[in-house]
């Protein structure tokens, strides 16, 4: 039995002839359609409005600036600008990866990022999040 040692992806594009051009298209190409093939979701509009009780202990990041929970597939967020509410689902490649992070919204599966009203702020980001509208009124949040 031989030994063979192991090579990446771009090793064995090189090793069978491919170059330059042609090795970015055939890499691109490739990553494309195997990239995000799992988790793959869109955000629905909300059926009816969700609730959040700001004196339960499961949302008590909320409590403070910079705290963020996730429910029901949106990532509900205690702001410099308020309570903001935005799909976990980032536009980019449909992964439920999006978060709070630095006063903005972070995909952590590609660097996608987002202001706190949604816009995309980089080219991952570009089409942006579905928002929600967050009411407050008292300890509890209502988003729709």
């Amino acid at each position: 039995m031989s030994n063979q040692a192991a090579i990446n992806r771009n090793e064995f594009l090189k090793s069978i002839g491919l170059k330059g051009a042609a090795l970015l298209a055939v890499y691109c190409a490739g990553q494309s359609l195997i990239s995000c093939s799992k988790d793959s979701v869109t955000p629905a509009p909300l059926a009816s409005p969700l609730t959040v009780d700001l004196t339960s202990s499961a949302n008590a990041a909320l409590l403070k600036q910079g705290g963020y929970i996730v429910i029901s597939d949106i990532v509900v967020a205690n702001t410099t600008n308020g309570y903001v509410a935005v799909t976990v689902v980032c536009s980019h490649e449909n992964k439920k990866k999006v978060q709070l992070r630095n006063n903005e919204f972070y995909c952590t599966e590609h660097g996608a990022h987002y202001d706190l009203a949604g816009k995309g702020l980089n080219g991952e980001g570009s089409r942006g999040l579905t928002t929600y509208t967050v009411k407050q009124s008292g300890n509890t949040l209502t988003i729709s």
